[in-house]
């Protein structure tokens, strides 16, 4: 299984939580959007992912959370399979194209960390998406960053991991 990392809009592809799920021993790939406004990096996410046939695994930090969640609905659409999608502090709220567009949906197992110090995302986005779209919310004494917050992230991949192999 794949797990694919999507960095934030003012961080790069190999920052701390990258390191920190490669350090826990996972095999992480993670592009490099830099400098790329959304539609980009979605359509990037998408060709990247099109042609693999096993279940893609997608962690999505602030800007890179939009991008996952889009990402991931054009991806199902087309029949490739998401195994889970672990969101970071994401940036639902985000008016920009496709997010302007499009209703965001949960097409997969879905799992939202979001500090409750966040001053950049206000943690009410991640409250309301988890209840409109059934997913797990778990809130945590961080901030936007999420940088003392490491261990849980890896220990929720980790679960979304596991429950597809179950599945």
């Amino acid at each position: 299984m794949s797990l694919l990392f999507c960095h934030g809009l003012e961080s790069g592809p190999h920052g701390r939580k990258y390191h920190a799920l490669c350090d826990a021993g996972l095999a992480v790939e993670s592009p490099d959007f830099q400098g790329m406004v959304l539609a980009e990096r979605v359509k990037k996410l998408v060709q990247l992912l099109q042609a693999r046939q096993e279940p893609q695994f997608l962690v999505g930090s602030s800007y890179g959370g939009i991008t996952a969640v889009l990402a991931s609905m054009q991806l199902v659409e087309q029949g490739v399979p998401i195994g889970g999608i672990l969101l970071l502090a994401p940036a639902l709220s985000i008016d920009e194209p496709p997010a302007s567009q499009t209703e965001l949906r949960a097409v997969a197992p879905t799992t939202l960390i979001h500090g409750r110090r966040d001053d950049v995302v206000p943690l009410q986005v991640s409250r309301d998406y988890a209840a409109q779209q059934g997913v797990t919310l778990i809130e945590v004494e961080d901030d936007h960053r999420l940088a003392g917050s490491l261990e849980r992230i890896v220990q929720e991949t980790r679960l979304l991991l596991q429950a597809s192999s179950d599945a």
